[in-house]
């Protein structure tokens, strides 16, 4: 039977954020009762909505979901600032619920529980015997109190609900039946994702190109024929393999370099054309997202609504450079691992053995050679010849991305010198998506003495999720000229949802009956409890005024 506290797991991390949020809520109705900034042409834009009139404020060039969101809900809550706002506080809640339901999800596609006598791996979803119950719901909570998601929660603005209907797709996805999908699970597919495209206009590559990227793939290694002659290190083997079996080249994270994803992309160029009908097939829900979206934008003659000049879709392969420091300084308790191990000698045996714990993984793997040259020299290319700093985002310093780039362009060098950093964020980044558990360890020896044909979806993250993850991100960002830290929410959440941990469940360790824990996980809650707290704390009390706006109160926001 499960513990009292794994029971409670879920429930005490609903409390929790339910608690924190509100009490967010309130201090913003307290201190702000008044639309502030984006508020200022959304709050009015529903209050219209909901007295039943269309009209359109042509500032405005976001869908209107979140208005018509307003009106189902107004006869309950009403339609003032206050009531609009807590619409956010229920979405970040329900947030943390389907985070912990995809995790479970994850969990137990990646941990086989059984090997069965033919030699056919199995996997059974985790129950609450499991000790990655606890493990989900401190992440799921974690996954909530996200510093650009959470602090929306207490404002009107259209991320949090547009956040919670791409992890809804992202959901279905993990959940589908087979490769192809029952019919009931394609019009779902395509419910939702019209769904997430009337808050948000670039949910598109969330909802229709993420899947159908990692859809295919699948369906491809799970129809493909396996073979055991080729040479895994041998790349033309591999490349021969895929063409004469249909098989994808898809390795673990932690054991992929540079060549295994250039592989990667040429099995899949391989194997794919040889079941055309079956990949559109897999694809056919994708396929009508894009063609419905390629028509509204078609009838609408652009991407935005509204003023079309205000955001025009610009290349801007910065973007992709700037994730990476994103995701670091929000994660950094979770993947700082590689830089302490080098000191880790010269620490109390007490912090010694703590990073030997939680950090272990951290002693293996080096940056590739190829990887970082070509990381280098591409970012300075890409800065050199394509940064983009927009003109709001100097004219406005309530944000804080207008004090980086204040910092970035004291001298021209600096952009330049940001280079290593960005490639050291990546590295530590996206090696921690390879992070090797003693659990994972184990099933790989028992793997050995009872080998499986699905040996890849055993494994915590498979290199395709990382291709398709930075191509949908890519798509996302490096046409938006601006550089907002709202944009990275989604590809955040989702790096974070694969993220596996230092101790694999709440087993018992060794001998010693003493139970493991990922204390990364309670770092990472601190850490994020004091940004907010931070955040939260300057929003509110370190109010400015402008010289231009004398008496009216400018406030620090994302």
């Amino acid at each position: 039977m499960p513990s009292l506290v794994q029971t409670w797991a879920l429930p005490a991390a609903l409390l929790a954020i339910l608690n924190l949020s509100v009490t967010w809520f309130n201090l913003v109705s307290t201190y702000v009762p008044e639309p502030y900034l984006d508020e200022f042409f959304h709050v009015p834009q529903a209050q219209k909505f909901c007295k039943r009139d269309y009209s359109w404020d042509p500032k405005i060039t976001t869908p209107p979901g979140l208005y018509l969101l307003s009106i189902l809900f107004e006869p309950f809550l009403g339609c003032d600032t206050s009531s609009l706002r807590a619409l956010n506080v229920g979405a970040i809640c329900l947030i943390c619920l389907l985070s912990y339901g995809m995790l479970r999800v994850i969990r137990a596609r990646t941990t086989p529980t059984k090997i069965e006598k033919n030699s056919k791996s199995t996997v059974s979803k985790l129950d609450l015997n499991d000790g990655t119950v606890i493990l989900d719901a401190h992440s799921a909570l974690n996954i909530a109190l996200f510093p650009p998601l959470f602090f929306f929660s207490g404002l009107y603005y259209t991320d949090v609900v547009s956040t919670l209907l791409v992890l809804v797709s992202y959901s279905a996805l993990l959940k589908k039946s087979s490769s192809t999908g029952s019919i009931t699970e394609n019009l779902s597919a395509i419910l939702i994702g019209i769904l997430a495209l009337l808050f948000r206009q670039t949910n598109i590559f969330w909802v229709a190109v993420f899947p159908a990227g990692l859809s295919v793939i699948d369906a491809l290694k799970k129809d493909g024929h396996r073979s055991t002659s080729s040479n895994a290190n041998d790349p033309l083997a591999i490349l021969k393999d895929s063409w004469t079996t249909g098989r994808v080249h898809d390795p673990t994270v932690q054991d992929s370099d540079a060549q295994d994803y250039v592989l990667l992309v040429l099995s899949i160029a391989l194997a794919a054309p040889k079941k055309p009908l079956f990949v559109i097939k897999v694809l056919i829900p994708y396929i009508i997202l894009l063609i419905l979206f390629a028509g509204f934008v078609a009838w609408n003659g652009s991407v935005v609504l509204g003023d079309k000049t205000a955001h025009t879709a610009t290349l801007h392969i910065p973007q992709m450079l700037y994730v990476w420091p994103y995701i670091a300084f929000f994660s950094a308790p979770l993947i700082v691992g590689p830089l302490i191990q080098p000191i880790a000698s010269l620490m109390p045996q007490h912090l010694r053995k703590f990073c030997n714990d939680n950090y272990d993984y951290a002693k293996r793997g080096k940056p590739s050679l190829v990887i970082s040259i070509f990381f280098i020299f591409g970012g300075l290319a890409a800065v050199h010849f394509n940064t983009i700093i927009h003109p709001y985002t100097l004219a406005d310093n309530r944000h804080y991305v207008f004090y980086v780039f204040r910092i970035l362009r004291r001298h021209p060098a600096i952009k330049y010198l940001a280079i290593p950093v960005y490639y050291i964020c990546a590295w530590l980044v996206t090696r921690s998506l390879g992070l090797s558990t003693n659990r994972e360890s184990a099933l790989k020896s028992e793997r050995k003495a009872h080998p499986t044909t699905n040996e890849a979806d055993s494994s915590p993250c498979q290199a395709s999720f990382i291709l398709v993850w930075l191509a949908a991100t890519a798509l996302s960002v490096i046409t938006a000229p601006l550089v907002e830290p709202r944009y990275f929410i989604v590809p955040w959440i989702l790096w974070r949802l694969h993220l596996p941990y230092a101790s694999a469940s709440l087993s018992k360790a060794g001998s010693t009956g003493r139970q493991s824990y990922d204390m990364r996980l309670v770092l990472e809650t601190v850490w994020l409890l004091a940004i907010n707290g931070s955040v939260t704390y300057i929003f509110l009390q370190r109010g400015f005024t402008w010289p231009s706006e004398p008496g009216k109160i400018q406030r620090f926001i994302w």
